[in-house]
């Protein structure tokens, strides 16, 4: 009994050892644009960047203007939100209850059997303990979750900048660089 329990206590650690060493690298992408040098495209480039100012404004705008617009729905969403963790609270105190009572009259499926090296109380199958107990909902999760659904923050500026930039004459270059978990270089 003792030679198989160090036998899994040693497979295990191995194990862990072994999947502790194939930890998956993390990666961060840059990217650097380089401005065309002549001056008809530095002059080119000036109007990008006053189009992507233009751009991030009227996004900024729409998206405090949709901030706004959201406001009266967080309250139904919150009450209606309440009512559904209630709901949920008495689905989980119901399960929990059956559990408890489960539990209580288990030693109903336990009985003593004869096993060549002595006395052994034998137990039925129980079942498992309730899933997780339900969380009750915020004004600020269930607002966060309107603001997610409703309102865009990104507008695409910066892909429409990119493209009016390599227009230009400018060059847009992209590294991708191991900041974590690295492999051995070669």
């Amino acid at each position: 009994m003792r030679r198989l329990a160090l036998t899994h206590l040693l497979s295990a650690t191995a194990l862990f050892a072994a999947l502790a060493g194939c930890a998956t690298p993390q990666y961060q992408t840059h990217v650097r644009l380089i401005p065309p040098t002549d001056a008809q495209g530095q002059s080119c480039v000036q109007g990008c960047d006053v189009q992507k100012n233009g751009c991030q404004t009227d996004c900024q705008t729409r998206y405090q203007t949709c901030l706004k617009d959201i406001e009266p729905q967080v309250e139904a969403s919150y009450t209606e939100a309440l009512k559904h963790y209630e709901n949920e609270l008495k689905h989980y105190a119901a399960a929990l209850r059956h559990y408890e009572m489960q539990m209580r009259f288990d030693w109903l499926n336990s009985y003593p059997y004869r096993h060549p090296y002595g006395w052994y109380t034998r137990m039925m199958p129980t079942f498992p303990p309730p899933y997780l107990e339900p969380v009750m909902p915020t004004r600020e999760s269930v607002r966060a979750q309107l603001q997610a659904s409703s309102c865009k923050a990104d507008c695409g500026c910066l892909p429409t900048y990119d493209s009016c930039f390599v227009g230009c004459g400018g060059q847009r270059q992209v590294e991708t660089l191991c900041i974590k978990n690295c492999p051995p270089a070669k």
